[in-house]
């Protein structure tokens, strides 16, 4: 069993790096696999910050584990530079440093996550029965173990891992874009226990997945934009959990997302997962769920739900077109307003009858009917390992001589440009 141990001292390390300059003067270098180092892990090794470490087409059966601040991990060809392990390996890649960026590179088959970004230094890396086990014994309150500070994932396609595509945990300060998750049954890309997460997803695909996004206490700075959530078991969800530290999940933006047929049979499932839902906000605080097309789900469309003993307050829902639904847009509060809203929304179906008029985001809200959670029967799980592979996702642009920064504080996201997909 190895388990990381040198995150702090690498925090120390950081501070006296900034200190003298970033990357004490010296050019970045680039480290090319398998030119200049035979393994993958070899070249990150020997990287130091504002290295980058550029991968050739090939098929490479290691788990990385990174502990150099700054480093940049970039295949040459998204589709041709393929992470693969073989049902047998824990993690693509164990990100454990500051600022780090991992691009245009295929991860598939690895028996916990295809990439993770943890600031918990507790994280077992060959042992994932125990790092479920300290997940669920967490402290439901308090700031963590810590938390890594900067990362990005760009042009990554994650494919049948035996948990999440791609894991962000007790980190903050994150940057996901142009990248695809399927196959996964637990989610394609997960948030989870950090505030302030100050994340933007935009651009991201989540296809065949028990749960396309999953972001639970993932609080402050969250957005979830411009992004296709199809052919899951639920597409996206927001929500507060106890078995994770900093609940109740607030706080989140999800804006311009189609999000389409979350009821496919052909998706594995989730131990006590849902089934056919679109957005559900589970036991949220204070989220906009704006300018999103929803359709095609056997239960509900968008769901304002409670979940783990917390009740869903203070959430906005605006400008959304929901159509073919179970139920366009339901609310299971037990008649209680809590501060929820509903303005301007495309809807034929609404549970229970009046409650989008019930609670008008400008005027005063009044009680409502009761209405029970609504669920769809869930077809039996499939093997993730089998879920059929994507084609071909798109490569970023020259990535032989495109410059290479450290992963840096996400993009200001301008949700005035942000419409409602096609």
């Amino acid at each position: 069993m190895r388990r990381i141990h040198t995150v702090v001292g690498l925090a120390v390390a950081t501070l006296v790096l900034g200190a003298c300059g970033g990357s004490g003067g010296r050019d970045p270098s680039t480290l090319a696999v398998p030119g200049d180092h035979a393994t993958i892990q070899e070249a990150v090794d020997a990287a130091q910050p504002g290295d980058l470490v550029l991968i050739s087409p090939g098929v490479y059966h290691e788990q990385i584990v990174v502990e150099t601040d700054d480093v940049v991990i970039r295949g040459l060809d998204r589709n041709e530079v393929v992470l693969d392990g073989r049902d047998e390996l824990f993690d693509g890649f164990l990100v454990v440093a500051d600022g780090v960026a991992v691009e245009n590179l295929t991860v598939t088959r690895y028996v916990q996550n295809g990439v993770i970004f943890t600031g918990d230094t507790q994280y077992e890396f060959d042992d994932p029965q125990a790092d479920q086990e300290a997940e669920v014994g967490a402290a439901p309150t308090g700031n963590g173990p810590g938390v890594l500070e900067r990362y990005r994932v760009s042009h990554v396609t994650a494919v049948n891992n035996g948990t999440y595509g791609i894991y962000a945990f007790a980190a903050r300060g994150g940057l996901i874009e142009d990248s695809y998750a399927s196959g996964h049954p637990d989610s394609g890309f997960y948030v989870g226990q950090c505030k302030p997460c100050d994340v933007v997803l935009d651009g991201v695909t989540a296809e065949r997945n028990s749960i396309g996004y999953f972001g639970t206490n993932a609080s402050g700075g969250v957005f979830v934009v411009n992004s296709t959530f199809r052919h899951n078991r639920l597409g996206l969800t927001p929500n507060s959990q106890v078995a994770e530290r900093l609940a109740p999940q607030e706080g989140a933006v999800i804006a311009g997302n189609l999000v389409a047929d979350n009821d496919d049979p052909t998706a594995p499932a989730i131990t006590n997962g849902f089934f056919g839902g679109g957005i559900a906000v589970g036991g949220g605080i204070g989220n906009t769920v704006i300018r999103n097309r929803v359709e095609g789900h056997d239960a509900f469309g968008i769901g304002l739900v409670p979940l783990d003993g917390f009740l869903p307050m203070d959430n906005r829902v605006e400008g959304n077109v929901a159509s073919g639904n179970g139920v366009d847009i339901v609310v299971d509060t037990d008649g209680e307003p809590l501060g929820n809203c509903f303005s301007d929304n495309q809807i034929t179906t609404e549970a229970p009858d009046g409650v989008v008029a019930s609670l008008p985001c400008n005027g005063e809200a009044s009680m409502f009917a009761s209405f029970p959670f609504p669920s769809a029967p869930a077809p039996p799980d499939v093997d993730y390992r089998e879920v059929v592979e994507p084609g071909p996702r798109p490569s970023m642009p020259a990535p032989a001589t495109a410059a290479a920064p450290p992963a840096g504080e996400p993009p200001a996201v301008d949700l005035e440009s942000i419409s409602v997909p096609a």
